[in-house]
């Protein structure tokens, strides 16, 4: 199932909300619509640098009854990996450091907590 320009801009909208609501407001977050394969969207993120791009597939590999709840779907889903990037970075980082895993852990908790 082919996206339009129109489903992308959907995609980011919901990006840019879930971002707000997970307060990774000092990121800079790219933008990409391009095919992926098996997927229907991905992100890569660099949390050193505070930099990640969130990719749209532009094709679904079957169609949807509500589309536009699978794209808002895959738009919070990605947001999540970034939003967790920290900790998955940590736990297989060579050096890990326990008291910086720890911190990042309360980080993602009080989030929820204001979220939930």
């Amino acid at each position: 199932m082919k996206l339009t320009p129109e489903h992308f801009e959907l995609f980011k909208s919901e990006c840019q909300k879930r971002l707000e609501q997970l307060g990774l407001k000092s990121w800079n977050i790219y933008y990409q619509f391009k095919p992926l394969k098996d997927c229907f969207g991905r992100a890569e993120w660099n949390y050193l640098g505070r930099v990640a791009t969130i990719i749209c597939a532009t094709d679904y590999p079957k169609p949807f009854d509500d589309l536009e709840t699978e794209i808002k779907r895959t738009a919070l889903h990605e947001c999540l990996e970034i939003f967790l990037g920290t900790l998955t970075d940590l736990a297989v980082d060579r050096s890990f450091c326990r008291a910086e895993f720890d911190k990042e852990v309360h980080t993602v908790i009080r989030v929820l907590e204001k979220v939930l």
